[in-house]
Formats: C-alpha cells, structure tokens, sequence
C-alpha cells in the first residue's frame, strides 16, 4: 500500500461484523491500518473489534479494540478518550 496514512490515528465504528465476509466497517479498519494508520476498532460486541484488531497486528499494523454504542454520548466520549490515551490524539474519526 501506499502508506498515505502512515502516522494517523483512526476511529472506525462497527469494525467488527455478524457472520462470514467483511462488513464496512472491518474492511474500513483494515484498509486504514494497510495504508499506515493506527486504528481503534470500535463495535459493541468486543469480540467482534478484537477479531478486526487481530486481523490487523497478523498483517503487522496497530490496532486496539474497543466496545461502545455509538447512540450513546458518554460511550462516544470514551472511545476518543481511548484513542487519545493510547496514541496522544486522533485524526480520523
């Protein structure tokens, strides 16, 4: 990839995804972390994130999982948070 990302740091939602294939939002996690970025993969089961984040340190990039709802105010707050701790900001949301 062309690394355009590369130094980024990215919230992606609903990376994790119900079945077989890839939902958007794991493609989009996967994509952003193959182009440089550090993704937080945000879904409201954890498993499902960690299986995108798993998907992305095999590749070798840098990924955490997160679980949130993003209907709710104060778990939205959260994931930023969590970006901005681990990373000391955020780029892509």
């Amino acid at each position: 990839m062309s690394g355009r990302l590369g130094g980024k740091i990215a919230i992606v939602t609903g990376a994790g995804s119900r079945g077989p294939g890839l939902g958007n939002g794991k493609a989009a996690a996967i994509l952003f972390a193959r182009e440089g970025a550090r993704v937080l993969c945000v879904d409201q089961v954890k498993d499902r994130a960690e299986e995108t984040a798993g998907l992305i340190h095999a590749e070798g990039g840098e990924a955490l999982a997160h679980a949130a709802d993003v209907t709710r105010a104060g778990e939205c707050a959260g994931m930023v948070r969590a970006a901005v701790e681990r990373w000391s900001g955020l780029d892509i949301l």
